[in-house]
């Protein structure tokens, strides 16, 4: 299915202030779910309108079908899987199975959302430049970190987007890697200031 210019279905985003367009090949019902997460998190609003993002987008158009998302640093499009497998959510928060943040929602509306964040994660890391990239990279590798599934294993930045959208979606990320949750709290209140 051909994703459709959908603007009026965006809230709490908005095309010109957030994203410069906003796409979905979804039913309206749930393209606003998956978009209700955003609606209390008004610092990473904030950070949107400062830092606008090129083609927000909720499709299967992806680089490879089995991506569950994608982030181009050059154009700042996303696009967020919409016709991913059912076997790729419901999975438990057991981060040494769990291949990604995201398999962990409930149903697709809950791994959009975590993938929206995991992509999200993308810009801000982005954001916040290769000196705090380096500093993510150096806890994955020092040993102290507790990665939050096998993605975040794989290289700094994944490991940073996977443990944003755990920071912003499970309870227990304190618990389960207090170095992340650390590493988050801090990149954060840096680049809300920018």
């Amino acid at each position: 299915m051909e994703p459709i210019s959908r603007p009026e279905w965006a809230s709490p985003i908005e095309a010109g202030v957030h994203v410069r367009s906003f796409y979905s090949a979804m039913p309206e019902r749930q393209t606003r779910d998956v978009l209700q997460a955003l609606r209390s998190d008004p610092k990473l609003l904030g950070f949107l309108e400062k830092h606008e993002l090129g083609r927000l987008e909720f499709s299967g158009q992806l680089p490879h079908p089995s991506w569950m998302g994608s982030f181009d640093r050059h154009s700042r499009d996303l696009v967020v899987n919409a016709f991913r497998a059912p076997e790729s959510y419901g999975k438990e928060f057991y981060p040494p199975e769990l291949p990604s943040v995201s398999a962990a929602g409930r149903n697709l509306v809950e791994a959009m959302q975590r993938s929206l964040y995991h992509e999200l994660g993308h810009t801000i890391l982005d954001v916040a430049g290769p000196e705090l990239e380096r500093q993510v990279g150096k806890l994955l590798w020092s040993g102290r970190a507790a990665p939050v599934s096998i993605r975040a294993r794989k290289e700094p930045v994944e490991y940073f987007c996977e443990t944003f959208a755990a920071y912003r979606f499970e309870d227990t990320l304190a618990d389960k890697d207090p170095e992340g949750y650390d590493m988050i709290e801090e990149i954060l209140r840096d680049v809300w200031k920018r």
